[in-house]
């Protein structure tokens, strides 16, 4: 008969080892997910921007532009035509928007037939050439970016229309129905400064340079369709609030 063999507390101590460290491993292993639940549950939400309006006014000079319809030469001078300006943006970011822009304004144009002759298109009063008015419109698409605490640089393109209609002799203001409204296809693009006086008012003066597409219906011989502008621009920026 065996005599009972004597328990070994060494197995014993070392198996209640290997089970705490593995314990540990474990709770280790899980503390990640549980500080990042944590934290994700206390992330503050991503910014929201929100809108930005302004309104202004633009000295713009135009190059003449030859209308093939009525046979007839539109001469803006080199003297600056005033319009006025406004913009609806919506903020991307910190620096940049996006929206519209439409502008409008009456100004002087002289109106001359095509080589200087008779033009059944004008009237009488008006028959080779007068000094007349148009409303001068614009509607454009508009990408800005800068921005910033006080004096900053910002950049400007736009694309769109512009609307040439109404034309009336300036000195009796009788409509001219030879002429008829014209829609171009126009563009600029521009850069200037800004100032915000407080982070939702700013003030902005922006140089912008931009080309129109002319209607190229019986345009005469030599004669191009395209036009250039040039605008310089003062605005007042307001923020409808954001983030």
């Amino acid at each position: 008969m065996r005599e009972p063999q004597a328990t070994s507390s060494l197995g014993t101590s070392r198996t209640s080892a290997l089970w705490r460290a593995a314990g540990a491993l474990m709770l280790c292993a899980a503390l990640p997910g549980i500080s990042g639940a944590q934290i994700r549950g206390s992330a503050p939400r991503a910014p929201q921007y929100g809108w930005w309006i302004s309104g202004g006014a633009s000295a713009v000079t135009l190059t003449d532009i030859t209308d093939g319809a009525s046979q007839t030469v539109w001469r803006f001078g080199k003297d600056p035509l005033w319009q006025y300006r406004a913009t609806l943006e919506k903020a991307l970011d910190e620096f940049t928007t996006v929206g519209v822009s439409a502008g409008y304004g009456q100004v002087n144009v002289g109106i001359s037939s095509v080589g200087g002759l008779v033009n059944a298109a004008l009237p009488a009063s008006c028959d080779t050439g007068c000094a007349a008015t148009t409303e001068l419109w614009t509607g454009m698409a508009q990408f800005r970016s800068g921005g910033g605490p006080g004096f900053h640089t910002l950049f400007e393109a736009s694309g769109g229309a512009t609307v040439f209609r109404g034309f009336k002799t300036r000195t009796d203001a009788i409509a001219i129905p030879g002429i008829a409204r014209s829609v171009d296809l126009s563009g600029t693009l521009g850069a200037g400064f800004g100032y915000a006086l407080t982070p939702g008012f700013v003030v902005a003066l922006v140089q912008d340079f931009g080309i129109g597409f002319h209607a190229k219906t019986n345009l005469p011989d030599g004669a191009a369709r395209t036009w250039r502008v040039r605008n310089t621009r003062a605005a007042v920026r307001i923020s409808l609030g954001g983030r």
